[in-house]
């Protein structure tokens, strides 16, 4: 068969039907495996057939797909291995003379691939994974992507690393209540929008429903079910491909992000975002205590963004998935090493060479160097930059976009968020964390235990046999706690339950560490009352 456009392949592929939703693993083998399992009346068929009589077809055998389903794949696979062939392969000398012309809609049809604008702090084309559920930095996952048009954006995503590339190839995870189906209701408050068109609508904290998610601080009506438009920056660190036509993607979460552009909505969605840094990662001061505007902060948030990213390879060691032969084998599902995959999860571990450090610690004093020449600078000769737009953090934040998480009754308040800094902070979260374990019997996960501050081996937590480097900075440390932490009582009780939302839509380290200290307070208070 010869197909002649790129558009041609693409209704192919999607005509041989897959599975319609697209998941994570689930946090057990067992689960897991439930996941992968595909029920007889929801199996694809084939792309043609002469008979519509499925009769023989009887799905999975016990040694994997069978004969009809191979069939179907085969299929399947010629046309991926063509569509989504490697940037270094797509060029016309690989193919014959017959073939030069799939050679031209195949270069012609890869997509730009979504990479860091260093001058913004922007990443662009980037392609959005838009569910029901929330990632927020530090995690974690493993991915079985199944739904016709996500595994169409994650192969398209795979096919731009070129060979022997370590080019990181970057994805958006985006919250979007009730996934695709949401997504095709055509309902507005489902529609994929910008930071700042959900500023101007006035009806984003309506209650279109009784089962409306969480409640903003100071806002007196819940915020309603609707896409949201901060999410959260993965890494693909590995991927295999499933006999049955699925992916299996072990993603990691970087950082924190808000849609700035979109740029297209179908076959998937595709934005420009930029990324949302905390607080402490760059301070925003001018002279004479003149308040910042947004052209100002824009050239510092740039130079932030690139120093924190310079951050990841020590951050994020590079996991690989416990499955034997290369990318190129096809994998059925007796094969996948369930118990291997989930030690791997639910959070990122460190790498063990710092090399790295080297050069993102030098980054990071060039940024605090141009935040003191360049507030100098503004305070002289404010006129050099004229915007006077508030900052975009502050808008965010104004608007109801980030919040601080609420207080809870019943425990110390601890509300001076201007005068208790990380320090303290995180030297508290500690002190609370020792005592909640203690009382439960609960071990911290190694990838939590590592973040503990060396001065504080006091603590009855055991030691980790791999350390943080003495060159890492404290503050990033700060920032990977403030978000496991509150993730390792996200299920207990109400003070955990719904809250990845809130954590991820924080405005600081410092507004994390204190939510999770105060919800360990109230756990151990409750724990202590049950004792006596």
């Amino acid at each position: 068969m010869m197909v002649r456009s790129s558009r041609h392949v693409a209704a192919a592929l999607l005509l041989l039907v897959l599975p319609p939703s697209a998941t994570a693993f689930s946090k057990t083998a067992q689960n897991a495996l439930t996941t992968f399992a595909l029920p007889k009346s929801k199996q694809p068929t084939l792309l043609s057939s002469s008979s519509s009589d499925d009769s023989d077809y009887d799905g999975f055998s016990d040694g994997g797909i069978d004969d009809f389903e191979n069939n179907r794949m085969d299929i399947v696979r010629s046309l991926q291995q063509t569509f989504y062939m490697p940037e270094s392969s797509t060029t016309a000398s690989s193919y014959n003379d017959d073939n030069a012309e799939a050679a031209s809609y195949v270069t012609s049809s890869s997509r730009p691939r979504a990479q860091l604008d260093e001058s913004t702090g922007r990443i662009t084309n980037l392609p959005l994974w838009r569910v029901g559920w929330i990632e927020t930095p530090g995690r974690r996952n493993c991915l079985n992507v199944h739904e016709a048009q996500y595994t169409h954006m994650f192969e398209s995503i795979l096919s731009t690393q070129s060979e022997n590339s370590n080019d990181p190839l970057y994805f958006g995870h985006l919250y979007l209540p009730g996934g695709t189906t949401s997504a095709k209701s055509g309902e507005e408050r489902y529609r994929l929008k910008t930071w700042r068109e959900e500023l101007d609508d006035e009806s984003r904290f309506d209650n279109y429903s009784k089962s409306s998610t969480l409640k903003a601080p100071d806002i007196s009506k819940e915020t309603v079910d609707r896409s949201a438009v901060v999410g959260c920056l993965m890494q693909i660190v590995d991927h295999r491909r499933m006999e049955d036509g699925r992916l299996m993607l072990l993603v990691q979460a970087l950082e924190r992000f808000v849609v700035d552009q979109v740029c297209e909505t179908l076959p998937y969605s595709v934005a420009d975002v930029q990324i949302l840094l905390d607080k402490e990662d760059v301070t925003f001061n001018r002279k004479n205590d003149k308040q910042a505007d947004e052209s100002f902060c824009k050239y510092l948030r740039g130079k932030a963004v690139t120093a924190s990213f310079y951050y990841h390879d020590y951050e994020f060691n590079k996991a690989k998935l416990p499955i034997t032969g290369g990318e190129s084998n096809y994998v059925s599902k007796d094969q996948v090493p369930w118990l291997g995959i989930s030690k791997l999860l639910p959070f990122a571990q460190f790498s063990s060479d710092d090399v790295s450090l080297d050069a993102a610690n030098e980054k990071l004093i060039s940024v605090q160097d141009s935040v003191m020449s360049t507030s100098n600078d503004a305070g002289e000769n404010a006129s050099s930059f004229p915007d006077e737009e508030i900052p975009m953090e502050d808008q965010l934040f104004n608007g109801g976009i980030t919040w601080n998480p609420p207080s809870l009754p019943n425990v110390i308040v601890r509300r001076s968020l201007d005068t208790t800094d990380c320090d303290a902070l995180e030297t508290l979260l500690w002190l609370a964390m020792d005592d909640f374990c203690r009382a439960t019997g609960f071990n911290l996960p190694e990838e939590v235990r590592i973040l503990m501050p060396p001065e504080m081996d006091y603590l009855d937590i055991l030691p980790t046999e791999l350390t943080l480097s003495a060159q890492y900075p404290k503050i990033r440390r700060q920032r990977r706690l403030s978000y496991l932490a509150p993730a390792l009582i996200e299920n207990l009780e109400d003070v955990g339950k719904g809250m990845r939302h809130i954590w991820l839509n924080s405005p600081s380290t410092k507004a994390r560490l204190l939510g999770a200290l105060e919800r360990y307070d109230y756990l151990n208070n409750k724990l202590i009352g049950q004792f006596e």
